[in-house]
């Protein structure tokens, strides 16, 4: 065999063994209800969003507590508490519509819902990091 085949080969070899891997995680997105815990890593090499599909119902349920009987004085109690509540609020309402915009795009069907790089879906399975090995030993799910 000639000197120059072996070092070929090999190389060819693996890069046949990196193609069949699928790539690494840039972006992750876990779209989940309240009711689920969800286990990420503190600080990931990648791009990790979490959303809560059903912090409306959650922030509506807040609001109403203690409201006055009478819906004109309701009316009146939140257009004085308005600019507390948007700051309270605003980053989760954000985060709920983004969630049902991206769940809606990638066609999920059910939660918990794992999508890896835009293109992979694990159902069923709210810890990123099992998730990701899941991933990683299937070469990702639909999208």
């Amino acid at each position: 065999m000639n000197c120059f085949a072996l070092p070929l080969l090999a190389a060819a070899m693996a890069g046949l063994a990196c193609a069949a891997q699928p790539p690494q995680p840039t972006t992750v997105e876990v779209f989940a209800n309240m009711a689920t815990l969800v286990a990420a890593p503190p600080a990931p090499a990648y791009k990790l969003q979490v959303y809560r599909l059903d912090v409306m119902a959650l922030i509506e349920q807040q609001l109403s507590q203690g409201l006055p009987g009478v819906e004109a004085d309701a009316l009146a109690h939140l257009q004085r508490m308005e600019g507390q509540i948007r700051r309270k609020y605003q980053a989760h309402i954000v985060n709920a519509a983004n969630g049902m915009t991206m769940a809606i795009h990638y066609k999920l069907d059910r939660l918990p819902a794992v999508v890896i790089n835009r293109q992979a879906v694990i159902y069923g399975v709210p810890d990123v990091d099992k998730a990701l090995a899941i991933y990683q030993q299937q070469s990702g799910g639909r999208p």
